[in-house]
């Protein structure tokens, strides 16, 4: 898969990768942004990674 982190502050992108690849890097790099998100809206961190997973995900039209 294609990834685009969606956190403002990251410039991460990546070209065929899995999601466990994206994810080891949310947790590394944005795990306190996370953290704060769940907080504040009162969800599970795994729903927010999922979240992010999910809007990071760059589909490419052939």
């Amino acid at each position: 898969m294609n990834f685009n982190c969606v956190f403002p502050s990251c410039n991460y992108k990546q070209n065929n990768i899995e999601e466990e690849e994206f994810l080891k890097h949310l947790k590394e790099k944005h795990k306190e942004e996370m953290e704060e998100v769940s907080n504040k809206t009162c969800i599970p961190v795994t729903m927010v990674e999922m979240m992010t997973v999910s809007n990071s995900k760059v589909f490419i039209n052939s």
